[in-house]
């Protein structure tokens, strides 16, 4: 059976790179898609190319330059890794633990910290919410402020909460461009409190994985489940969920966090 093909969409959601980048990437030459309609243009991915995805995306956090990403990739050789990242150390001193952890990562496999992606039917659920327009690199400080605001209201207006503080994300990922990103809690309501919205999320189908540790690795977990998500279904293009189940409001270090990646799909006939 040939390797399933992601769309731009997907492949950008799961390698956590914008249409727009990968549309440059291509332009470039960097990261090619695996078929491209003649009629329409549109890209398709193979779910296989996600590593070469993160490794282009660890590199470009570093500003490595384009060029030298493409030697890199060209080569797949950890000496001429190491030597293009050497002339860099003059001006990555400050970053040396981030350039030895992707250096490490370019060398072994990470360690493993999701469990298995699985397929689950989640029902409707209540919920209380906070909506915001906000940028990638804004999202926790929208986080804390709206998480504030919800258990304020709900304290206030003793509604009870139901689950984890959660929040829903658009199905295509954009670099830090604003995006609508709604902050909720599951609850058991009539009504909203003061400052907040009455949401009813529609019952899914979703591929679930668990991300264990704090959030600079989440983009790797992402990728697990967008390759998973290619094998075993469709995109239903709904909003991306993720459930804070252990984080900083639990008053737990961020390698204890837990993350539930919550990911709709229709998926396909023979999926267990």
């Amino acid at each position: 059976m040939s390797e399933p093909l992601l769309s731009i969409g997907t492949f950008s959601r799961a390698a956590s790179l914008s249409v727009k980048t990968l549309r440059a990437y291509h332009a470039q030459g960097l990261l090619t898609p695996a078929a491209v309609d003649p009629e329409t243009g549109f890209r398709r991915y193979a779910a296989g190319q996600l590593a070469d995805a993160a490794v282009i995306r660890r590199l470009r956090d570093l500003e490595v330059p384009l060029a030298d990403v493409a030697t890199i990739l060209a080569a797949r050789d950890p000496e001429v890794t190491a030597a293009t990242l050497a002339r860099h150390a003059d001006q990555m001193r400050e970053r040396a633990r981030r350039v030895e952890q992707i250096v490490q990562d370019l060398h072994a496999a990470p360690p493993e910290t999701w469990t298995p992606p699985r397929l689950v039917e989640l029902p409707a659920t209540s919920a209380v919410a906070v909506t915001g327009v906000v940028r990638d690199s804004a999202y926790d400080a929208f986080l804390v402020a709206a998480y504030a605001r919800l258990e304020e209201g709900c304290r206030d207006a003793g509604v009870e909460v139901t689950g984890p503080a959660s929040a829903l994300y658009d199905a295509e990922f954009l670099d830090d461009a604003e995006q609508e990103v709604t902050a909720y809690f599951p609850v058991r309501a009539q009504a909203a409190p003061a400052g907040t919205t009455l949401l009813q999320l529609p019952p899914v189908t979703a591929a679930v994985v668990t991300h264990a540790g704090d959030h600079e690795t989440l983009p790797d977990t992402y990728g697990l489940l967008g390759a998973w998500v290619a094998q075993h279904g469709t995109p239903s293009g709904q909003p991306l969920r993720e459930a804070y189940v252990a984080n900083v409001s639990d008053s737990v270090p961020p390698s204890a966090y837990q993350t539930d990646i919550v990911w709709p799909l229709i998926p396909r006939k023979d999926t267990p």
